[in-house]
């Protein structure tokens, strides 16, 4: 029983210096393990500590519906989430494709989730932060948003952990893919690449069709 409970927890802490070894061990015998809640827990704590930091710089001034429109928009966003790494997965494992990738889309799934645990680290960090009283810059119309002095240091503690996020990002996709993380970044790059292309394309018609009226 012990045993299983630290193969469990491992994975948590290998993905930050291990990632290759660590999403190989993951996707052959448990692909799926975790990945949903992987997949949704980032973007819920992000969305819990925005609306905390809202609460606190609102003062007393909250509806006696706070809590439901906080509860609603933790699980928003968390749904939200999930529906990005299902989409990611279908992209990336049909641009990984392109680059001789051999990965499924549960495998890429897999990599996509599992790099996220040091984003999930820095929102934890965030989280904390709100808390503990600094307060996250809000937006003012109209105006730069005041930003305290604190929330900097949070900035660069989620820099650092975003930076190495995306390290651990390309190590998975490369190695669900069995080929080197530079192809991993290709993979990462032909969709949006695409995209800025066929909307400068669709750009350049329109401007071309308007100048003819």
């Amino acid at each position: 029983m012990a045993n299983g409970a630290a193969e469990s927890v491992t994975p948590f802490f290998t993905i930050w210096t291990e990632p290759r070894a660590t999403i190989r061990r993951i996707v052959d015998t448990d692909p799926t393990r975790y990945v949903i809640a992987l997949a949704a827990i980032g973007p819920a704590i992000g969305a819990l500590a925005r609306q905390w930091s809202r609460a606190l710089s609102a003062n007393a001034n909250l509806s006696v519906l706070w809590p439901l429109w906080v509860a609603a928009s933790v699980a928003i966003q968390a749904v939200i989430g999930v529906a990005v790494l299902f989409i990611l997965g279908a992209v990336f494992r049909w641009s990984g494709g392109l680059l001789d990738g051999v990965a499924s889309q549960t495998e890429v799934r897999a990599s996509l989730a599992w790099s996220q645990v040091p984003a999930i680290a820095g929102e934890i960090v965030l989280l904390a932060a709100v808390l503990s009283g600094v307060p996250m810059p809000q937006p003012t119309p109209g105006a730069f948003p005041h930003v305290d002095p604190a929330f900097y240091k949070v900035l660069m503690v989620e820099g650092v952990f975003g930076i190495w996020g995306f390290v651990v990002s390309l190590k998975c996709m490369a190695e669900v893919h069995r080929f080197s993380a530079w192809r991993a970044l290709g993979a990462i790059l032909i969709p949006p690449l695409i995209v800025m292309v066929v909307v400068g394309f669709v750009v350049f018609l329109i401007a071309r069709l308007a100048g003819h009226h």
